[in-house]
């Protein structure tokens, strides 16, 4: 979970400014101290932001790499990505890196912080 503070977006949307500095949209209601939680395997990652229909890019650095059988947890600035590990193998990462993960706004939760 990604603690942050919920307001009114465009679009009807929750924007999410995130303690880490990041933005990030759902179109989950929320407002005040909220925290955010993505499923990892709804997280692409990549070298830079494809033009899509993706609200939630994150620019950061690769944190960490676990390998979990044929599955690599990474984790970029605050969020936490699974990719296969032929993806990770072809993206060719290393710790330190930059990177982009990027997740729809229909996928990101809010849960309540308390």
């Amino acid at each position: 979970m990604i603690r942050g503070v919920a307001h009114a977006g465009d679009g009807g949307l929750t924007a999410i400014d995130l303690v880490s500095g990041h933005r990030v949209y759902s179109t989950d209601a929320g407002r005040g101290q909220v925290g955010v939680v993505v499923y990892p395997w709804e997280v692409s990652i990549g070298r830079e932001h494809a033009p899509d229909s993706v609200m939630n890019v994150i620019e950061d650095d690769v944190r960490s790499v676990v390998h979990v059988g044929n599955r690599v947890r990474v984790k970029i600035g605050p969020v936490a990505a699974e990719v296969t590990e032929p993806s990770w193998e072809r993206l060719g990462f290393a710790l330190g890196d930059r990177a982009v993960a990027s997740f729809k706004a229909t996928g990101t939760r809010i849960v309540s912080s308390a």
